[in-house]
């Protein structure tokens, strides 16, 4: 891979089925989720899409000679975020999937985990906008981890939310995702809160 083009450009939505991809194939706290979900777009719609669709000025993609193999999201402003994502982008979705039932909860598949989540969205926290309005994700494929590419994607996120004017920075990590969260910490994103399953990291821009 050391002889391979790599670099890093904004995403653009003709990227969406590579991006869809890297999603997929980071999906299980950073390990391969294809074996999980019958249906492979559905990590993708949640997690990817509407940064591309929204927000293609502070995302970013990685790519090689012929794929992408990574990217780094993020939203200047995560109210207004969700709020366009409930008004413009998860109707679309929803019209290609069923609200799963709750009362069958205890049967549910992992698809229907991620479909409830589609018509239920779980918001960032509140109690970290203030001083972290804007948040982002990063995956990478493994042929290109460990290479220093991980911290230019930061960087580039970093860089494009301080020019938009953010004051800091959030993001959700598994709990059970502890390369990620070593990852974080490294670059100057430690812990700053907890939900459920989830630890929220933050970086303050000074």
């Amino acid at each position: 891979m050391d002889d391979v083009y790599v670099d890093i450009r904004n995403v653009t939505m003709s990227d969406l089925p590579g991006l869809y991809r890297v999603c997929l194939k980071t999906g299980d706290s950073g390990n391969d989720a294809s074996g999980i979900y019958e249906n492979p777009s559905l990590l993708g719609e949640i997690y990817v899409g509407p940064y591309v669709y929204f927000n293609s000025d502070s995302s970013f993609a990685l790519v090689d000679d012929t794929e992408v193999v990574g990217y780094s999201l993020s939203t200047l402003d995560t109210l207004k975020f969700q709020e366009s994502c409930a008004t413009q982008w998860w109707p679309k979705i929803q019209r290609q999937y069923k609200d799963p039932n709750t009362d069958k909860r205890d049967r549910w598949t992992a698809d229907n985990h991620l479909e409830y989540e589609i018509f239920h969205p779980t918001p960032s926290p509140n109690e970290v906008l203030e001083k972290y309005p804007s948040h982002a994700h990063i995956d990478l494929l493994p042929h290109v981890q460990g290479k220093g590419w991980g911290k230019k994607m930061m960087n580039a996120i970093d860089d494009a939310l301080i020019s938009l004017g953010s004051p800091g920075v959030h993001l959700r990590v598994s709990h059970v995702n502890y390369r990620a969260l070593g990852f974080y910490e490294r670059l100057g994103y430690p812990e700053i809160a907890r939900r459920g399953n989830e630890v929220i990291v933050g970086k303050i821009f000074a």
